[in-house]
């Protein structure tokens, strides 16, 4: 198995990849060495430099009443962090404050980054029900 050392950019090939609906073509770049062949692995590199905190605003939805408040976080912040910078300015919600994010639980451990969070992210506060 041969493997290509490729570095971007670079002028790659164009052919002209056809649709049979009679769509006009659309030059496609390909790499030539990929021509005949019949298998390809993708290697996942690791970028080992630190990537600095980036700053973005999320949303908290209060559950009960439909009341938001609007924080501005960073990537490295934890969602323990997150309820507590809630809390100050929801100090009527004191308790067990419980988060969701695209529709699941999330821990007071986990950081923004590690959840993929994006700016303009919305967390929607729930209450567990005690019993059996």
């Amino acid at each position: 198995m041969a493997t290509a050392n490729l570095q971007w950019p670079m002028a790659l090939s164009v052919r002209l990849q056809h649709f049979p609906r009679g769509d006009p073509p659309i030059p496609v770049p390909y790499d030539p060495t990929f021509l005949k062949a019949t298998h390809a692995s993708l290697l996942v590199v690791k970028d080992t430099k630190p990537t600095r905190a980036s700053r973005f605003a999320v949303t908290v939805l209060n559950g009960s009443d439909g009341k938001i408040v609007p924080l501005v976080l960073k990537s490295t912040d934890t969602i323990g962090k997150l309820q507590r910078r809630f809390l100050q300015k929801r100090p009527d919600l004191t308790g067990s404050l419980n988060l969701a994010y695209n529709g699941k639980p999330v821990q007071g451990h986990q950081s923004l980054g590690e959840l993929g969070v994006k700016n303009g992210a919305t967390f929607i506060t729930f209450q567990r029900c005690r019993g059996g």
